[in-house]
């Protein structure tokens, strides 16, 4: 058990955390956002950890990325239960996520090999974390950064398939 998946590791147990205070009536949301983001910092820090130390594992390199988009698509979705961004977001998002990571389970059987994260996926969950927190404090404007890292983020997936089909 290396750092970097302990830290993976407590970012997948934020995820019933998350929903879990974003279920509250009344919580307020600066607590909501502190897990969320949280959960940016760990992810930011794990692979810096596992790439600094010599310590990428098999796990860590298959935990990350799902811990990532459970995180993602429970606050998304969460959001859109609530009315804070279109539900079409949300749909978006999640059969994005759905198709790379049935994608993602069929190109690992098949050749072994995982697909590292493009500087185009990293911008689309920039966009995300900082676009669902703003959502999160209320901050209007930031729909538009949730809407454009979901744009994004399908141009990764698209990209994720091209280097997979390998042209």
């Amino acid at each position: 058990m290396t750092l970097a998946n302990l830290l993976t590791m407590l970012r997948l147990a934020a995820v019933p955390l998350f929903l879990y205070l974003f279920s509250l009536e009344g919580m307020d949301p600066r607590w909501i956002a502190l897990v969320f983001v949280l959960t940016g910092i760990t992810d930011i820090l794990d692979g810096h950890l596992a790439r600094s130390r010599n310590e990428v594992t098999r796990f860590g390199t298959l935990a990350d990325p799902l811990a990532d988009k459970l995180i993602m698509l429970a606050a998304v979705i969460s959001l859109a239960s609530r009315g804070n961004v279109p539900v079409w977001v949300a749909v978006l998002l999640a059969a994005k996520e759905i198709a790379l990571m049935v994608g993602a389970g069929v190109f690992l059987i098949s050749r072994s090999k995982v697909t590292p994260a493009s500087n185009l996926g990293k911008s689309a969950t920039a966009l995300l974390y900082i676009g669902v927190t703003g959502t999160i404090l209320g901050i209007s404007a930031s729909i538009y950064l949730v809407i454009l890292g979901v744009g994004v983020s399908l141009l990764a997936g698209l990209d994720y398939l091209r280097q997979a089909l390998g042209k």
